[in-house]
């Protein structure tokens, strides 16, 4: 058996491990329904309105391809030291030096991206500075040949500090913090989950079914 085969089989064993143990605990709690959505404490109205507004910006720049829009209308310029955290990425890119490139690279290597958030919660750092969480999701197809190309999903929690500018809130980090690789795909299995699917199970559960094999 060479190394790669040793480690696809650790692989494999491993997520199989720990989602038996995950099936498991939860026939025995009786976890039958999604995980209860997690609630926040309230923020201040108006911040979450303010900070919504640039979010909600973000996403229409997004659906509209015009990723050129994002430094001047999202980011803070006037800041020399801007952070982007990219999942993707080994190293944390800090400032507009790195930034430019990667957000206007030589030749666009998109064909089409999608962005959302959901969940979303504003904080009040200090006076003029405030802090979003919130989930977000996005579809992306790379422009390249073979698997590389094809369209794919993916969701992560985020991360952003605003500042307070005299046009608006302006953007200076933004830091995407994705689960773990199994917490990763156990979330990315519930989702896959059709809505329909309590109806059914409690359906499922009023029937009276006995295994026949049983009985001999």
């Amino acid at each position: 058996m060479d190394r790669r085969e040793l480690l696809t089989r650790l692989v494999g064993a491993t997520f199989f491990a720990s989602t038996s143990a995950m099936v498991g605990e939860r026939a025995e709690a009786g976890a039958h329904q999604k995980r209860a959505p997690v609630t926040y404490p309230p923020s201040d109205p108006t911040l979450f309105a303010e900070i919504d507004a640039v979010l909600a910006r973000t996403e229409a720049i997004w659906t509209a391809q015009e990723w050129w829009r994002l430094p001047d209308e999202i980011w803070d310029r006037d800041d020399p030291t801007p952070i982007y955290v990219a999942e993707e990425l080994y190293d944390v890119m800090i400032g507009w030096d790195i930034l430019d490139k990667y957000i206007f690279p030589p030749t666009k290597g998109l064909d089409a991206f999608r962005w959302g958030y959901s969940k979303l919660f504003v904080k009040a750092l200090a006076p003029g500075v405030a802090l979003a969480l919130y989930d977000h999701w996005f579809e992306i197809k790379i422009r390249a040949p073979g698997p590389i190309g094809v369209p794919r999903h993916g969701f992560d929690r985020v991360l952003s500090i605003y500042n307070k500018k005299p046009d608006g809130w302006r953007q200076s980090l933004y830091a995407q913090c994705p689960l773990g690789p199994d917490t990763y795909v156990r979330a990315m299995a519930e989702k896959l989950v059709k809505p329909d699917f309590p109806e059914f199970l409690e359906k499922v559960g009023e029937m009276d079914i006995e295994d026949p094999r049983l009985k001999k």
